[in-house]
């Protein structure tokens, strides 16, 4: 017998930015041999957007490494996000990712000293250090850097009991929010929804959860709707709970998934679907929610 669970909210604590930002135009293309860090660091980020090609990628790499020798700031924190990862050619290294997020930092590109804290956060290429880790964000957030202001929310929402503080946390996530960072929308609609460090209401989470979904944010989508699901904040409604936990699934977010399978699987809300909720179920039990594991295995007889 599969037992009745309801989803579960998670405050997500994402790794460092994770996405380089778009070239704008370049108006020397000579620059850089000329030593403009600004000409270097354009064309490294324009190759990168344009090739797959290792070889080409690395050379683009090196554009960017240029780029930060020569002073540009933006330049150092985008070459931590390649040793971070792993990525574009540029082997996984967090050693240099923390040395060229630092090195960013203290030429005042502030989202690396947020990506800086948050490997100490983490623990990530260091001890963890969340006391570290909150003073790099404070920089970042005080600098009006959005995603310093949502992980400073996380540490002072989800980090340990010692860093607890929900009323700061509340302000963090609030002007990350304001600052355009959906996910820090999300995490003050899971406080107001829970009444966690503020007034419960879950008119207040609904709100937010709507803009942080509008805003592309996959687990704001599943939280709204489950909102609709129990009729908190909103009217009870199985059907319009399901188009957010279909934008949810879409985007791959393993709680939509979940719900959205839950929904097919006894038809509320749409149309029962047996085959659609097994393979709902498959794909979230593939990335690790236990209970989507369960009612696959139920599904498949193996209880």
């Amino acid at each position: 017998m599969i037992r009745k669970t309801k989803p579960f909210f998670l405050i997500l604590l994402w790794g460092v930015v994770s996405m380089l930002p778009a070239a704008t135009p370049q108006l020397d293309p000579d620059g850089c041999d000329r030593n403009v860090s600004a000409s270097c660091y354009e064309q490294g980020i324009k190759i990168l957007q344009s090739t797959s090609n290792k070889k080409v990628q690395r050379r683009a790499a090196e554009l960017i490494a240029k780029s930060c020798a020569l002073g540009e700031a933006k330049g150092c924190n985008d070459l931590g996000l390649l040793f971070y990862g792993g990525d574009k050619g540029v082997p996984k290294n967090w050693k240099r990712a923390a040395y060229f997020f630092m090195k960013g930092c203290k030429q005042k590109s502030y989202e690396g000293c947020s990506n800086l804290g948050l490997m100490y956060f983490n623990g990530v290429g260091f001890e963890k250090n969340e006391r570290y880790a909150q003073k790099l964000f404070t920089m970042a957030c005080d600098h009006n850097v959005s995603i310093g202001c949502r992980d400073l929310g996380v540490l002072y929402h989800q980090g340990s009991l010692k860093m607890r503080q929900y009323p700061l946390a509340e302000m963090a996530y609030r002007k990350g929010c304001d600052l355009g960072d959906m996910t820090a929308c999300s995490n003050l609609g899971v406080m107001y929804q829970h009444g966690t460090g503020v007034k419960k209401s879950y008119t207040q989470a609904v709100s937010l959860y709507k803009k942080a979904c509008e805003g592309a944010y996959p687990m704001a989508c599943s939280n709204l709707g489950y909102m609709y699901e129990k009729g908190l904040g909103v009217p009870f409604s199985f059907r319009k709970a399901v188009p957010y936990y279909r934008i949810a699934s879409d985007y791959g977010d393993v709680r939509g998934l979940y719900n959205l399978a839950r929904l097919y699987f006894t038809g509320l809300g749409i149309k029962e679907d047996q085959g659609k909720a097994k393979t709902l179920f498959h794909k979230a039990c593939q990335r690790g929610f236990s209970q989507a594991c369960v009612y696959l295995n139920a599904m498949q007889g193996k209880m």
